[in-house]
């Protein structure tokens, strides 16, 4: 069966290259070519071969060693990577290119969660190690560090034995593993092997199609990774991997077969006629009568498919994890009607649906997403070359995305005459980059079960909007907890109209969170411009790690909001004079910096948005009867969370009311109780009281019903919590002593909060990062009369006191110091109390000046 290898890399590792030197040595090719010179085998684009990269995917086809294989390229550059994410869903297996001159980069950690999200086996390859600076030693360590410790030189028997004990017994006993063992190791995502050479001079290449041809031979009689079977009587299934339809002379649907197999004038599942089946090898192809299991080709007939579309028993692939964070308005430099040319551009959206090609009614304009400076270029081109047309982009902002702000029950009720429904969803906030998920938590005897799937339809079905700027709404978790449909009058269209109006109605009344998307970048620079740089970043709100030096220049890696720092390369290499070179990868969205400004730009008013009610439609006097959002719950006909009697949930044994007046409560019971008795739902609804167990469904609070503590007037003890680091950076005076000394520089902040203290009845903590260093392990340490806190491994300052705050806000009396603006949204949500490290070394001034005032002492 056909083995399907992808080769994934950043930009300039040599993937190209390395593509054509393992088709040359396979046989496909008498010699090699170089995407420099525009005659590589798979780079036969027009402007692949003006720019010298690649840009769209495409097969090659050949045999080794009888093993029957399809590699599929790549393109590296940044700008392209929704077209190399698509293609992952087409691969058996992955080579992960890296350079060994530049180690590992921030987009080689992105594509590597690509493959780790699809379960693809990856086994790397490090590049030209023929080059004088390159260090296959320096490789290993940040692969090892930064990607994974299964990473592992194919030659390490040893090593690769421990992973497993199957393979350590065969170790101790043969002092070697056998071909089986290391390919099922590889199989199951245990090892990840890592071959070495140099492409250009087609140094280690023949071991590394040795290992392939291994793989292929090994799998020949058992399924592949990725459960691709190979029995001609199995059902058909097939995954959609791209569409092209401008440059070619029919709309061609690419698919990898994953079951059974498909002829040439065979209707597929979704009814459409295959008319022509091609088998491509770069710019050619040729036509077969049936594809089976295993083979990389493409459809002619179809004219309805789309990239992501499972076929037969495959389902449809989930949202691209990369996706653009900039919106471009698309200008015409002739006498085109934007209008009439929308539909044509469309064929473009087609081939690559992260463009979100849309029509503007309000500006009478088309708006495009795009990664960034290089894409843009080559659509220009592309359009004026497809379709004749001369335009210009021109960036209008960035993708602002909005999440709730609280856990809320959001109603909605559509009862005009002749038509009801009405849905309940418990809506909460999810960790970042967790999705649109959706559960339902009620009995079929109050919702049908048919009800209750046309909801979680209507939930799914659209893009839902949040109310502070009107942005699509992400990490969001909806669960159906009550509803109501009409024997009679209810219709399908009436839930939808009552969940859209569900959602918005709980939008309203948590409140929702800006959330802006964030960069990573790797910023290398001469050593003399470091000072700029950082406080460039810090004045785009960035945050970074300690810079590390690399030779007579320095890395600094951090984050930045994307608004801020999408055009600072162009900055970097102005006053570096070339020198310097920033690289970005989208890290996705964070709380906004500056979320005042964006809502008062956009100055979006939900409550007249009519695309979006926010309000709910009742049947009064025989006629609708629009309710604003805030009454809806006071009028529903099913009983909301807040009044139903469900089964109840005692947390603790509560005294009965008349109790022994001797009998007391411990201070701790006391914050159990509190605890309990607090509202759990931080919306305007005044009937608050449940919140949900650990079953998930919604329960009364006991406290509600049995008892009601006295209001406990209990003096809290006062701490302060310091971001070591970060105050650092913004106290002028301890940012140079940095640089010269990272230690002198913390000391000398411990001297200033020691001094704070003795100032305060604060209990003062200093939390410093140690989370880059590898095994470290928390570790707390008294220094004078405060106390000092390092990090563990993969554990920020931020980490470690947005938990503290989370786990000892009702506790104690916490004051958080931090310019942070991510964690100062946090923490705000804790209850803590919030300085920024400008206000507080302001306060240490005034302190020190006021001690120096009442006792005379003056200064140096």
């Amino acid at each position: 069966m056909n083995q399907v290898w992808g080769i994934l890399a950043h930009v300039d590792a040599g993937k190209t290259t390395l593509s054509e030197s393992i088709l040359y040595t396979a046989g496909l090719l008498t010699s090699t070519g170089r995407v420099d010179h525009g005659d590589a085998f798979l780079d036969t684009d027009s402007q692949e071969k003006k720019r010298g990269i690649t840009i769209f995917s495409k097969p090659a086809v050949f045999s080794y060693d009888d093993v029957q294989m399809t590699l599929l390229d790549t393109p590296g550059h940044v700008d392209f990577a929704t077209e190399t994410e698509r293609a992952v869903w087409a691969l058996d297996y992955a080579i992960l290119l890296i350079s060994g001159t530049d180690g590992v980069q921030a987009h080689t950690k992105t594509l590597y969660r690509i493959l780790e999200k699809n379960q693809v086996p990856m086994v790397v390859f490090i590049n030209k190690t023929d080059m004088e600076n390159a260090s296959v030693e320096r490789c290993m360590a940040e692969l090892t560090e930064v990607i994974s410790d299964r990473c592992m030189l194919a030659g390490d028997t040893e090593g690769i034995a421990t992973v497993e004990e199957a393979a350590m017994e065969e170790y101790l006993e043969t002092e070697s593993l056998s071909t089986e063992t290391r390919v099922r190791l590889f199989q199951d995502r245990k090892v990840f092997p890592v071959y070495t050479g140099s492409a250009l001079k087609n140094q280690g290449v023949e071991d590394l199609l040795s290992f392939m041809s291994e793989v292929g031979q090994a799998s020949a009689n058992t399924e592949g990774p990725d459960s691709v079977s190979n029995d001609g009587a199995a059902d058909f299934g097939a995954r959609i991997y791209k569409i092209e339809s401008l440059s070619t002379d029919a709309r061609l649907t690419f698919a990898k077969v994953t079951s059974g197999s498909i002829k040439v004038k065979e209707v597929l599942p979704n009814g459409e006629k295959i008319n022509e089946i091609r088998r491509y090898s770069g710019a050619k192809y040729a036509q077969v009568d049936e594809a089976s299991a295993g083979d990389v080709v493409a459809l002619v007939g179809p004219q309805n498919t789309f990239a992501g579309q499972g076929l037969g028993v495959e389902e449809n692939r989930p949202d691209l994890s990369l996706k653009p964070v900039l919106s471009y308005a698309l200008h015409f430099l002739d006498d085109t009607v934007p209008k009439l040319a929308y539909s044509k551009l469309l064929a473009f959206n087609e081939e690559d649906p992260s463009l979100n090609v849309t029509w503007d009614e309000e500006f009478q304009q088309i708006k495009m997403t795009l990664m960034g400076q290089v894409q843009t270029e080559i659509l220009v081109e592309r359009i004026k070359q497809e379709l004749g047309y001369l335009v210009e982009f021109e960036e209008s902002d960035v993708l602002y995305k909005e999440t709730l702000a609280a856990p809320v029950e959001g109603v909605g009720h559509f009862e005009p005459l002749r038509h009801y429904a009405e849905v309940h969803l418990w809506m909460e906030p999810l960790p970042a980059g967790s999705g649109i998920q959706v559960a339902a938590d009620v009995s079929v005897d109050e919702l049908a079960l048919n009800w209750q799937r046309l909801i979680e339809t209507h939930i799914l079905e659209k893009e839902h909007v949040g109310t502070s700027i009107g942005a699509p709404l992400m990490d969001v978790k909806y669960t159906i907890v009550g509803g109501r449909a009409h024997i009679k009058h209810t219709e399908g269209g009436d839930f939808r109209e009552a969940t859209y109006r569900a959602i918005r109605q709980g939008c309203m009344e948590a409140g929702t969170v800006i959330l802006e998307p964030s960069y990573r970048f790797e910023m290398v620079l001469p050593r003399d411009y470091v000072g700029k740089a950082m406080t460039d970043i810090e004045t785009m709100s960035g945050k970074f790690e300690p810079p590390v030096e690399e030779g007579d220049k320095v890395k600094i890696v951090g984050t930045a909001p994307a608004v801020e720092i999408k055009n600072y390369s162009a900055k970097l290499v102005a006053y570096t004079k070339g020198e310097g070179s920033l690289s970005l990868v989208f890290d996705g969205y964070v709380p906004c910096h500056n979320a005042d400004e964006v809502q008062a730009r956009y100055d979006y008013n939900p409550e007249v948005d009519a695309e979006n009610p926010t309000g709910s439609v009742f049947c009064s006097h025989g006629g609708p009867d629009m309710v604003p959002w805030e009454e809806v719950k006071n009028r529903c006909h099913v009983p909301c969370l807040s009044e139903k009697q469900a089964e109840e949930e005692v947390p603790l044994k509560l005294q009965k009311m008349n109790h022994a007046p001797d009998e007391w409560l411990d201070p701790e019971e006391i914050d159990r109780i509190l605890a309990a008795a607090t509202h759990r739902n931080q919306g305007k609804n005044p009937k608050k009281g449940w919140h949900y167990g650990e079953s998930g469904r919604a329960k009364r609070v006991a406290s509600d019903y049995i008892y009601t503590p006295p209001k406990v007037s209990r003096p809290k003890e006062k701490y302060l919590l310091v971001d070591g680091y970060n105050l650092i950076y913004a106290w002028p005076e301890l940012k140079a002593v940095l640089d010269v000394n990272l230690d002198g520089a913390r000391g000398k902040l411990l001297d200033i909060l020691s001094n704070y203290k003795a100032m305060t009845d604060y209990e003062v903590i200093a939390v410093f990062d140690a989370y880059r260093v590898k095994g470290h392990k928390a570790e707390a340490s008294d220094y004078l009369n405060i106390h000092q806190v390092f990090t563990a491994e993969a554990q920020t300052a931020d980490a470690y006191i947005e938990k503290f705050t989370h786990e000892q806000g009702m506790k104690y009396d916490i004051t958080v110091v931090t310019s942070d603006g991510m964690e100062q949204v946090i923490i705000r949500g804790t209850g803590a109390r919030l300085i920024s490290s400008r206000e507080f070394i302001e306060e240490v001034g005034r302190r020190a000046q006021a001690i120096r005032d009442e006792f005379g002492v003056l200064e140096d």
